[in-house]
């Protein structure tokens, strides 16, 4: 019983973290920011969304193209000269 549950739990987490990764950078941004909006609401969160949320939403915002599962492996292009 207890094999199976960490099964699951495991199982679960490596879905959610896949579902994340292939996501659109657009939908992981709304994603944060809609996390965002529901700690604010809550004050015990506060520390929480300045450590870990906040360096999230800026990373995502900035990422364009470049966020995207599909480009992990690419590198930026060369600026012209």
């Amino acid at each position: 019983m207890v094999q199976q549950l960490i099964v699951a739990a495991v199982v679960i987490v490596g879905f959610a973290a896949s579902v994340w990764k292939l996501m659109p950078a657009r939908r992981r941004l709304r994603a944060l920011l809609a996390l965002d909006s529901w700690a604010a609401k809550h004050p015990a969160l506060a520390g929480w969304r300045e450590r870990s949320l906040k360096g999230r939403i800026t990373r995502a915002a900035g990422t364009g193209c470049a966020g995207c599962a599909a480009n992990v492996g690419m590198r930026p292009h060369d600026p012209p000269r």
